[in-house]
């Protein structure tokens, strides 16, 4: 039986909402819900799209169907993958202080047990190595501050599919005007969005609460090698990220 291909992916960044926001989403009538988030297709060796039909088995196809695994937006070769998969798909991007996001990144794998290393020295030369250095374990794992880069990621995008199939948002926008930001993505993904959609307000890892660490200077310092980068995603997107060019900051999951 041929199967539709899913109408929309939720790419990333990693970090910055994207559980609340494809929960929030997927609340919609017109949206099927998976019990899966992230059905991880796209960044593997053989991508095996024949996945999203077991997943999607039995779907509405009269639904929109989509899929969202933060690491496509980062991952070499996965936004090409996705391209060759559906040309037409939607592509929602949430972003998040870069610094921010690293620091979130890093108390989850420390949460996990997996990171050894302070914030600090996961930052540095030598930790990035490992990012450098290793292979897809390390990259996926320890990319605290590669991910943060935007900038090369969003140009890839932008290569693959045309401006009006991509909705750019930024996690502040979530937490301070959640129905002003659904509002705007059920339009562009042309779902009614009239709709009363009741979720959780946020919805914050639950993983990171046990790892309290001070890490004003260490967030200093990302801001200011962000700091182009910054303003180049702001460029490419259209978005206002001047705060996050204030630094420094605390991030708190």
């Amino acid at each position: 039986m041929v199967r539709k291909p899913l109408d929309f992916f939720l790419i990333g960044a990693q970090k910055s909402g994207t559980t609340a926001l494809f929960a929030k989403l997927t609340a919609h009538p017109g949206i099927v819900a998976l019990p899966q988030k992230e059905l991880h297709v796209f960044d593997r060796p053989d991508p095996d799209p024949a996945r999203f039909d077991r997943a999607f088995a039995g779907a509405d196809p009269a639904l929109l169907w989509g899929e969202a695994t933060p690491a496509y937006l980062y991952w070499p070769g996965a936004v090409e993958a996705l391209a060759r998969y559906n040309p037409g798909a939607r592509i929602l991007v949430i972003l998040r202080d870069p610094a921010e996001r690293a620091l979130s990144h890093w108390k989850m794998q420390r949460a996990r047990g997996i990171e050894p290393l302070s914030f600090e020295a996961a930052i540095s030369a030598v930790g990035r190595a490992r990012v450098r250095d290793g292979g897809d374990r390390e990259k996926r794992l320890y990319s605290y501050v590669e991910r943060g880069f935007y900038a090369d990621q969003i140009a890839r995008l932008l290569r693959h599919f045309p401006r009006d199939q991509i909705a750019f948002c930024r996690t502040e926008d979530l937490l301070r005007d959640e129905a002003g930001l659904l509002a705007r993505l059920f339009g562009f993904l042309g779902v009614e969005a009239g709709l009363r959609v009741e979720t959780e307000k946020m919805i914050r890892p639950n993983d990171n609460a046990a790892v309290q660490v001070e890490a004003g200077a260490a967030l200093a310092g990302l801001t200011a090698l962000y700091g182009q980068d910054i303003r180049r995603t702001g460029a490419l997107t259209g978005m206002a990220l001047e705060a996050w060019l204030a630094g420094p900051r605390q991030a708190s999951g």
